[in-house]
């Protein structure tokens, strides 16, 4: 009689390597389909990360991010400004179009 020795268990009766590959093959389509993404979302999120990161290096090249947020409303003021005056002028070219048949 052994005290201190190990016992002999029989090995477990458990899932086969194959079962094993199939259910983790399925576990991963199963998150897949869950955890899609938009493609919208996503093209968001990259154009708002690149003006970040724009906002961020010209506030390094300013040497302020004061200076850099004037410079940047500035551009918005002056691009504003010009399709404005592309607007008006749209307008005004179909009318002057009519008068002249």
């Amino acid at each position: 009689m052994r005290l201190f020795g190990r016992r002999a268990e029989p090995a477990a009766a458990g899932p086969s390597k194959i079962d094993m590959k199939k259910a983790y093959e399925l576990g991963r389509h199963d998150e897949r389909k869950r955890h899609h993404s938009h493609p919208i979302l996503g093209l968001i999120i990259a154009v708002a990360a690149i003006a970040g990161i724009g906002a961020v290096s010209l506030g390094a090249y300013e040497g302020s991010f004061s200076r850099a947020g004037q410079v940047v409303d500035q551009k918005l003021a002056s691009a504003a400004g010009r399709t404005q005056v592309a607007s008006a002028g749209a307008a005004e070219t179909p009318g002057q179009n009519d008068q002249q048949r």
